[in-house]
């Protein structure tokens, strides 16, 4: 199997950008003739939209057991107070340090980790979106206990212009 790997340095683009597209097209001209097969790896980067944002106010008084569900289609997030993991976090004694470890409790999560970014402030956990997008706005969020959390939903959202980055394309000879 042959492995093309795109390096990003601009010198190496520079002295070898035309042979390297040359190289390019050929290879991808075996890939249609059907002499090759091909596995592109490649990454969307887009920083330029807006990334939406949301709040949970919290409210430590009231929040003793209960649970923030996060929804997003047919996958649901559950976090709750008092319980341990990585879904568990404590209201503290005050609303500042609940939403301190509300907070502390998304940022570290395995699934809502990588999408939000949370920071507790003053009884509220603010969030935004780690990727300017309009999909984040499809998370629901909910509570057991309406007295001990309430919600602004997540919104803002919108799309940049898309860059697209070949990052390895790996080609096969067809068998024969």
């Amino acid at each position: 199997m042959a492995e093309l790997v795109c390096p990003s340095s601009p010198l190496i683009g520079a002295l070898y950008g035309r042979t390297a597209m040359i190289a390019i097209s050929d290879l991808l001209s075996d890939c249609a003739a059907g002499i090759r097969t091909a596995n592109p790896y490649a990454a969307v980067m887009d920083d330029s939209g807006t990334k939406p944002t949301g709040n949970i106010a919290c409210v430590q008084a009231n929040a003793a057991g209960d649970t923030i569900t996060f929804t997003y289609g047919a996958k649901t997030v559950v976090l709750t107070e008092g319980a341990t993991g990585e879904s568990g976090f404590a209201r503290g004694a005050s609303k500042t340090t609940c939403a301190a470890n509300l907070a502390t409790c998304i940022n570290a999560h395995s699934i809502l980790g990588p999408l939000l970014t949370a920071v507790g402030s003053v009884g509220n956990c603010g969030l935004t979106s780690k990727v300017p997008t309009a999909l984040v706005q499809d998370i629901a969020m909910t509570t057991s206990d309406g007295t001990a959390f309430s919600f602004t939903q997540l919104t803002g959202g919108t799309e940049g212009a898309s860059q697209f980055f070949l990052q390895q394309l790996k080609l096969q000879r067809t068998a024969t």
